[in-house]
């Protein structure tokens, strides 16, 4: 008798969940191609399982395919399509290999010397960098429209907040190591850094990606202060539903002030907010805040959509390099872009320590330093029943086609909180 999971929606609705239930191994009947979960750098490295979705098609003749970690003994996969809240799908774990059957968005982790590059379904995604950098980043993260729904270093405002990242301490909040600005000279320097020591795991398969990797945060003169343990988590949903889901666990942390950590992106100056784009929250504070009352809010979520730019440079053929002072080189955009419309959120979880987090806190947070600008934050504090660790935070970025609405954020959000469960019988 095969062993048949029921994935239960609960009292909320989901659109294409990433479901995943712990199994012992000796379950899963089948598991091909790879090592059953063994962390390497190949492509891959993770178990593919295949199921039955007895209840509505997941696929060609309902098939749906999982990935199997043998690490923590967690299978995951992408239940196609909407699940309505108070319903339950059947699927059963196939007991043949899945040689025949191709995942739709089989994601690549690649690592270089000072980056991991991610493609989905052969197509580039992101690259997180891990070096060269006051603290680790994503850039690009490439939207459904081909544009990055994130900027990089070299835009007119801030050129120092770049893509996609976590930072600390603010601008040296209650006294704390400021990893936030990346400034070396006053008022708002010098910085700290967050130090990249090593990858602990990469992980390519059928359904996503994953990279964690070590870090020790550094003050201003080199000295550690705080251990950090990193894991990214990269998956689609649709060509228009992109997902990357971070856990941060902070084994141990020594500042003087109780700094915030910050999950902060700038939004491309293409987006044009918020003049044409819109930045939006479950919460309806409005972007800019009304006169005379404040830009610090507390929300589930943060969405920054707009219209696109043109994609990010290729890399370079050869050389020489085309730079930005010589002929043929693209200026820097002013004003909004002609591309279709894309946007990114982050979603807080409630299992974080002082759910739901204050965003809004930072200049540009609000879209009002001038034309084009935005930035997206959320600020985690460390809990006061454990300030100096171990705790550990959690968030969701979800990169889609449209605005807010076309994207159904406030449903991917609460998706994310309340995620459907799964019970298993053999």
């Amino acid at each position: 008798m095969p062993t048949t999971l029921a994935v239960h929606a609960g009292a909320h609705d989901h659109e294409s969940p990433l479901v995943e239930v712990h199994i012992p191994a000796d379950q899963i009947n089948a598991a091909a191609p790879g090592t059953s979960g063994v962390a390497s750098h190949g492509p891959n490295d993770a178990a593919a399982v295949l199921l039955h979705d007895t209840d509505a098609p997941g696929g060609p003749g309902g098939i749906v395919v999982a990935q199997y970690d043998a690490t923590d003994s967690v299978l995951r996969f992408v239940l196609s399509g909407r699940v309505v809240a108070g319903t339950t799908r059947h699927l059963d774990i196939l007991p043949h290999a899945p040689d025949a059957t191709t995942p739709p968005w089989p994601v690549e982790v690649t690592t270089k010397l000072d980056r991991a590059v991610v493609r989905v379904g052969g197509q580039p995604f992101t690259s997180y960098h891990v070096l060269g950098g006051r603290r680790p980043y994503l850039w690009p993260v490439i939207g459904p429209a081909g544009a990055s729904v994130v900027r990089g270093q070299g835009s007119a405002d801030h050129p120092h907040h770049t893509g996609l990242g976590l930072a600390y301490g603010g601008h040296s909040e209650d006294g704390s190591v400021n990893i936030w600005s990346d400034w070396d000279e006053p008022p708002y320097g010098p910085g700290g850094r967050m130090i990249h020591r090593g990858f602990r795991r990469v992980v390519s398969g059928p359904v996503y990606g994953e990279v964690a990797h070590d870090l020790t945060w550094v003050d201003t003169f080199g000295n550690p202060f705080a251990e950090e343990l990193r894991t990214l988590r990269f998956w689609w949903a649709s060509e228009g539903a992109r997902f990357i889901d971070t856990t941060v666990q902070i084994a141990w942390i020594r500042d003087r002030g109780r700094g915030p950590l910050v999950v902060a992106l700038r939004l491309p100056s293409e987006m044009d907010i918020p003049h044409h784009g819109a930045m939006t929250n479950d919460v309806g504070v409005p972007v800019p805040p009304a006169p005379g009352t404040s830009r610090v809010y507390r929300t589930a979520w943060v969405d920054g959509s707009g219209p696109s730019g043109d994609p990010p440079y290729p890399p370079p053929a050869g050389p020489p390099e085309v730079l930005v002072d010589q002929p043929g080189a693209r200026p820097f955009r002013e004003g909004p872009g002609d591309g279709p419309w894309q946007g990114i959120a982050v979603f807080d979880h409630p299992t974080n320590s002082g759910f739901p987090h204050e965003a809004g806190k930072y200049a540009g947070s609000m879209g009002q330093n001038g034309p084009g600008t935005g930035q997206i934050t959320l600020s985690f504090y460390p809990p006061e029943a454990a300030p100096n660790g171990p705790f550990g935070f959690s968030w969701r970025t979800y990169v889609h086609r449209g605005d807010a609405l076309d994207g159904k954020v406030a449903g991917q959000a609460s998706s994310f909180r309340n995620a459907p469960t799964v019970s298993v019988t053999t």
